[in-house]
């Protein structure tokens, strides 16, 4: 089922699996959100809320910048 609130956000600064799992186990401990894929080659991560839920984004944000990558503005 397609989740109109799935959101595609830039992160500089991931370089290699362990990147992608720190991101990925980070933003999973998030009550809304429901699956996150990171791209290394493209510096995507792709988070899905549950639901139809609203994506929080200065909250990923924080996450993402408290790990030590940086999250690129729209």
């Amino acid at each position: 089922m397609f989740n109109k609130n799935k959101r595609i956000i830039k992160v500089e600064g991931m370089k290699c699996e362990h990147c992608k799992e720190k991101v990925i186990d980070a933003l999973m401990k998030q009550d809304e959100i429901k699956k996150v894929n990171v791209n290394l080659d493209k510096k995507e991560v792709t988070i899905v809320p549950e639901k139809n839920e609203e994506i929080n984004l200065d909250k990923i944000k924080n996450i993402i910048n408290d790990l030590g990558y940086e999250y690129m503005e729209d």
